[in-house]
């Protein structure tokens, strides 16, 4: 029998749970029964948190990003530029293939206006955005988005041919010529 936890909780612990299947496993292993067996729970139970797996998956992107960020948040200094927020985003990628796959698959499933994840990634894709535009100092975000167009196409050939495809390489001299030669460091 399940453990008795504030809703918020329990949906915390499924949320770690799941991450650590993905990190583990990859996407692929990750099923709504393996899942709440996981968690101590029905499948049922389990989909009361999350009714599907597309819900499930997008609550796995925002969680991700939350990470992510918190984890960038204490590894660069606060002074840190553009530049290097988004050579340790490109790092990422590398230490974290799994979470980038699941990111990059999720993504594209949203692209379906009727996708749980729609708007989420359309918002998403406009605050970060704004926020390389703020600091690039650009007046609009035209050259941001370029960046990030660029960066989503070589993490997808990265996740295609990991093993052939420098993404750091790649990610230097595509970000050179997007935003001039980075300073070494």
């Amino acid at each position: 029998m399940a453990e008795r936890l504030a809703p918020e909780v329990r949906r915390e612990r499924i949320l770690d749970a799941a991450l650590a299947i993905i990190d583990a496993e990859g996407h692929r292993g990750l099923t709504i029964a393996a899942l709440a067996r996981r968690c101590g729970m029905t499948a049922p139970g389990l989909m009361h948190y999350f009714p599907d797996v597309p819900t499930l998956l997008v609550a796995l992107v925002r969680r991700r990003d939350e990470r992510d960020t918190a984890a960038l948040a204490a590894a660069l200094a606060p002074t840190a530029d553009a530049r290097a927020h988004l050579d340790a985003i490109v790092a990422n990628i590398v230490a974290r293939p799994r979470a980038a796959q699941l990111f990059a698959m999720v993504a594209s499933d949203a692209l379906d206006p009727a996708h749980p994840g729609h708007e989420y990634f359309r918002e998403r894709a406009d605050a970060l955005a704004r926020w390389l535009s703020q600091r690039l100092g650009d007046e609009a975000p035209d050259r941001a988005r370029r960046v990030f167009a660029a960066m989503d196409g070589l993490q997808a050939h990265y996740l295609r041919d990991p093993e052939g495809f420098d993404l750091l390489d790649h990610w230097r001299v595509t970000a050179d010529a997007l935003l001039g030669p980075h300073a070494p460091r």
